[in-house]
């Protein structure tokens, strides 16, 4: 996968993430989630923008268009399913799941998923008890 649209991908579930928790979304929230600068995390923003991703607003705010939600959806749901298989088939503890499903997530098609999710009989949450999103 080109490194530029596997950047893209962990922004989005950045965003999610962050979505997730209070449904507020700030660049700086990025910032600090990513660890990385502000300008980084403003000018892959603006890219996320340009695709229709997110829609940027005055004051900061950040909001997903709706095929940026499906997008970031998408990419969290593969990687707590990773997460699921990382712990239940190969017993990795928690504290390893979350940077190794980060280094499979992007690996795994649309087949492989259905077909891993269907493995794991469909789970709701992945180990650190958030929801798989649909």
């Amino acid at each position: 996968m080109p490194k530029n649209k596997q950047s893209q991908e962990d922004y989005l579930r950045a965003l999610y993430i962050i979505w997730e928790e209070d449904k507020v979304i700030k660049s700086k929230k990025v910032a600090d989630y990513l660890n990385l600068s502000k300008p980084s995390v403003s000018a892959m923003l603006n890219k996320l923008q340009k695709k229709a991703l997110i829609k940027k607003k005055p004051y900061g705010k950040i909001n997903f268009t709706k095929k940026g939600l499906i997008k970031a959806k998408k990419i969290t749901r593969r990687h707590r399913l990773v997460e699921v298989f990382l712990k239940k088939s190969l017993g990795l503890k928690n504290k390893n799941i979350h940077q190794e499903a980060h280094n499979l997530e992007h690996a795994f098609s649309d087949l492989s998923v259905k077909r891993l999710e269907k493995f794991l009989k469909n789970p709701k949450k992945c180990p650190h008890g958030k929801n798989i999103p649909k």
